[in-house]
C-alpha cells in the first residue's frame, strides 16, 4: 500500500467510514483443527490490521534498529501490525463492538475495548485497544493504543462509522457462520 493511500486514509479524521466484519477461518485452523472463525475487519475496504500496521511501522522499525544487537543479522522481529482478529464470540449478539466490551481477565483501562489480539492466541500478550463511543447515529473508535508499547497511534485519528451500517455488518457476519 502506498504512503499516499495511507495518508489519505488517515486524513479527514471525522469523515464517515465504512466497516465490514467478516468471519474467516482461524489462521491456525489448518494446523490445529481450530473450527472457531475469527472476525476480520475491513475499514474502507482495507483490512483494519493493515491500517494499524502502517501507523505502528515507524515505532516498530525504530525499536528493531535499537534492539538489533539482540538478534542475529536480519532476524529481528518487526512487531508492527502483529495482531490476530478476535474470535467470532466477540461478534453479534455480543455488545463488545458496541460500547459494552467483554471483561478482559487482564484488565485494560476502563472504557477500552480490545479490537485485535495477539497472533500467539493470548490476547493480553499483544492487543490493540481503543475507546468505542456509540450514539444513535454513529459508532466512533478513538484513542488507539497497543497494550504493551507506548507508541503514539494518534495519527490514526478517530474512525467514525454510521451506526446502522456498522450494526448491519456485525449481524451479517454472524449470519455467515
Amino acid at each position: 500500500m502506498s504512503i499516499a493511500r495511507v495518508t489519505h486514509l488517515y486524513s479527514g479524521a471525522m469523515r464517515m467510514r465504512s466497516i465490514e466484519f467478516q468471519l474467516v477461518p482461524h489462521p491456525a485452523a489448518r494446523l490445529a483443527g481450530c473450527a472457531t472463525p475469527v472476525m476480520d475487519i475491513l475499514v474502507d475496504d482495507i483490512r483494519f490490521v493493515e491500517l494499524v500496521r502502517m501507523a505502528e511501522l515507524p515505532y516498530a522499525e525504530a525499536e528493531q534498529t535499537e534492539r538489533a544487537g539482540e538478534f542475529s543479522p536480519g532476524s529481528a522481529p518487526l512487531l508492527a501490525g502483529d495482531y490476530m482478529s478476535l474470535s467470532s464470540a466477540f461478534g453479534w449478539p455480543s455488545q463488545h463492538f458496541l460500547g459494552s466490551p467483554r471483561t478482559l481477565p487482564w484488565g485494560g483501562e476502563e472504557g477500552e475495548t480490545m479490537l485485535l489480539g495477539c497472533t500467539c492466541g493470548i490476547d493480553e500478550c499483544w492487543a490493540l485497544m481503543a475507546r468505542i463511543t456509540v450514539t444513535p447515529q454513529t459508532v466512533t473508535w478513538s484513542a488507539f493504543r497497543n497494550n504493551c508499547r507506548d507508541w503514539d497511534l494518534s495519527a490514526m485519528g478517530d474512525f467514525v462509522f454510521s451506526r446502522p451500517q456498522y450494526e448491519r455488518s456485525l449481524r451479517k457476519a454472524t449470519l455467515q457462520s
